[in-house]
């Protein structure tokens, strides 16, 4: 095998390392859970998270990350690397602007839960319930995304040490009008 053709799947064999294909289906899955605890959170009454529409939005992004991370580690190009890499990042960025979110939902009902009694504490128990499966998702969501990044900034800088080609185009037109003179005449 030549060097070229050799650090050409440099980038590749670096980001396998990280095993995208697994990851992205945790994505994927992740990004579908998150839509189903969505669900169940229109009915406990989260303000932040709800109001935002996080859960659901959110979870489009995660699975179109894990979609594009899978083909990734599917196929040796270094344009589906840096899509992954750009993906990951807004997935990153998503999941923990999503778990600050789910975290004040929480603190809300942990106040709201102080003064309520009966059938309301138990309603605010199970609401808490399904907040607690979204933070740890989106705990998950960070953490899978930041991992998927790393390899795919290893890949990426892997990638910019393979020598490039160069082409030069030399332009010969020829005009048949008089240029101006590179001075002003006075």
């Amino acid at each position: 095998m030549d060097t070229s053709m050799h650090n050409s799947l440099l980038f590749h064999q670096t980001f396998l390392k990280g095993k995208p294909k697994a990851l992205g289906i945790v994505l994927i899955v992740s990004g579908v859970l998150e839509v189903a605890l969505g669900i169940a959170s229109v009915y406990t009454g989260a303000f932040y998270s709800l109001s935002s529409g996080i859960d659901f939005w959110g979870a489009v992004v995660y699975i179109i990350a894990g979609a594009l991370t899978i083909v990734a580690g599917t196929n040796p190009n270094i344009c589906m690397i840096k899509g992954s890499l750009a993906m990951n990042i807004i997935t990153a960025i998503v999941s923990f602007i999503a778990f600050i979110l789910v975290c004040a939902d929480l603190a809300l009902f942990n106040a709201i839960t102080y003064y309520a009694d009966g059938t309301l504490k138990e309603y605010l128990s199970s609401a808490k319930a399904v907040l607690a499966l979204l933070l740890i998702l989106n705990l998950l969501l960070f953490s899978v995304s930041i991992s998927l990044s790393v390899f795919g900034c290893q890949a990426v800088g892997h990638e910019s040490n393979t020598p490039a080609q160069v082409f030069v185009v030399q332009n010969t037109v020829v005009t048949g009008m008089p240029q101006p003179p590179p001075y002003p005449i006075s």
